[in-house]
C-alpha cells in the first residue's frame, strides 16, 4: 500500500536567494492548510531565510479567511508583491495592505519585480552580502504617501 501526498493547488519557485514566486492552479481556492504549506515550503526553498514573495493572483478563485490570516501574519515574508489584471484580483489583494510586512498590488509583473527587488535590498538582514537589483532612485512607499 502506498500513500501519496494530497495535490496542492499551488506551485512555488525560488527566484533568487531570498525570493519566491507563488503561482496558483486555475480556479483554485487557497485554504488555511494551503497557506501553512506555502509558508513551510517557501522557507525550505530559501534555506530558512526570510524572503520576498511574488504572488500571481490571476488564477485564484478565492482565498479563505483562515488562509488570509496565516499569510498576512507571516514573519518570514519581508515583502509581498501581488500581481493581477482583473477587478477580482485587486479585491483579493486588499487584505494584504494590513499585513505584518509591506505588500503592494501591481498589474504588471515587471513593475512588481522592481519593487520587490528594492524592498528586498532595503529589508533583508541576511549576513551574507547579496542584492536582487542595482540601486535605483525609486521610493517604494510613494503610493502609500500619496493616499
Amino acid at each position: 500500500m502506498t500513500s501519496s501526498k494530497p495535490s496542492r493547488p499551488f506551485v512555488l519557485q525560488r527566484l533568487e536567494r531570498c525570493a519566491v514566486l507563488l503561482r496558483v492552479d486555475q480556479g483554485s481556492v487557497i485554504t488555511e492548510g494551503d497557506a501553512v504549506e506555502i509558508l513551510r515550503q517557501s522557507f525550505d526553498l530559501t534555506g530558512n531565510r526570510q524572503y520576498v514573495l511574488l504572488f500571481e493572483l490571476g488564477r485564484v478563485r478565492s482565498i479563505s479567511p483562515g488562509a488570509r490570516r496565516v499569510l498576512t501574519a507571516a514573519r518570514n515574508i519581508l515583502a509581498c508583491a501581488l500581481v493581477g489584471a482583473e477587478p477580482m484580483d485587486r479585491m483579493l489583494s486588499a487584505p494584504y495592505e494590513q499585513a505584518a510586512y509591506p505588500a503592494e498590488y501591481f498589474t504588471e509583473r515587471s513593475t512588481a519585480l522592481e519593487w520587490l527587488a528594492l524592498m528586498h535590498d532595503i529589508l533583508c538582514a541576511d549576513p551574507v552580502e547579496h542584492t536582487m537589483s542595482l540601486t535605483v532612485d525609486h521610493d517604494p512607499f510613494q503610493r502609500r504617501r500619496a493616499s
